[in-house]
């Protein structure tokens, strides 16, 4: 993991542990400076480029983040990534984390805190 994606994800740790819900397990990270992000993040958020801006203005790093059922969170996996393994069971106290930053996809169980 590189410094970014790692910084992205020390930032929404919190969130991703309070985000999620029965229906919505798996937290999904989109950095809205990676054209991969953006582009995903603009099917769920129509004024992503004014959102983009106004979180970079306040310093923080520009990125959307939403809660997904399993299927759809694996319905994004196979549409981007083909050959990522598909999350299928989930360990109690952890919650299944999607990172897309720096062109990659990157997949986590965190602990729940």
């Amino acid at each position: 993991m590189t410094a970014r994606q790692l910084a992205i994800l020390n930032y929404h740790r919190d969130l991703a542990s309070f985000g999620t819900s029965a229906k919505a397990p798996v937290f999904v990270i989109l950095d809205l400076d990676d054209s991969i992000g953006f582009e995903i993040a603009s099917v769920y958020q129509k004024d992503i480029t004014e959102k983009r801006e106004a979180i970079k203005s306040s310093g923080a790093y520009p990125a959307y983040t939403l809660a997904l059922p399993v299927n759809d969170a694996n319905a994004l996996l196979r549409h981007g990534w083909p050959n990522a393994k598909q999350i299928t069971d989930i360990p109690e106290g952890r919650v299944p984390v999607i990172l897309v930053c720096e062109e990659r996809c990157v997949v986590a169980l965190i602990p729940r805190e």
